[in-house]
């Protein structure tokens, strides 16, 4: 008898353990820190593309915006899906114009995307970042702009603007 309540003990927490592990969800923190991506100029070049004084986006953007994306990023410029892992960089650099040219001026800032469709579901899958200039380490965002950020990448396919210009 003894034995037999034993089993059935057992057996409810085996139970148990297999129904709670198959529940719970694995806890992100949402306010990781996004890493300033090293190297990205070695990446693909995606485009590059000019904002102009008549954009509604010159404040923000204004200037050349030379798109870079991660090896993995570049199977989501190919499917139409950005795997988890995929980085897109804007470096964004103001332009000067003179008589004759508009040449590159000083860099504004660097936008930065990390796909991880598990940590930033919230988000669209996305992970958005702004590091100011030059500056690896000066961060423009912040909850409420990383939101508006998502808000506006929500109207785009897989939340990407830019698309791969061969």
């Amino acid at each position: 008898m003894i034995r037999h309540k034993f089993q059935i003990f057992i057996s409810f927490v085996i139970l148990g353990i297999v129904f709670i592990s198959f529940n719970v969800e694995p806890k992100y923190e949402t306010d990781e820190i996004v890493p300033y991506p090293e190297g990205y100029r070695e990446w693909t070049h995606v485009k590059t593309y000019i904002v102009g004084p008549k954009s509604l986006a010159f404040k923000f953007i204004g200037g050349f915006n030379h798109v870079y994306a991660n090896e993995a990023a570049m199977v989501g410029y190919k499917t139409g899906h950005f795997p988890n892992g995929s980085v897109i960089v804007s470096d964004v650099i103001q332009a000067k114009e003179d008589s004759v040219d508009i040449r590159e001026g000083p860099r504004h800032h660097l936008d930065v995307m990390v796909r991880d469709s598990i940590k930033y579901r919230d988000s669209g899958g996305w992970r958005f970042e702004e590091f100011q200039g030059d500056s690896p380490t000066i961060r423009l965002l912040n909850p409420q702009s990383r939101m508006v950020c998502s808000n506006c990448h929500s109207r785009q396919d897989d939340m990407v603007f830019s698309g791969f210009r061969k």
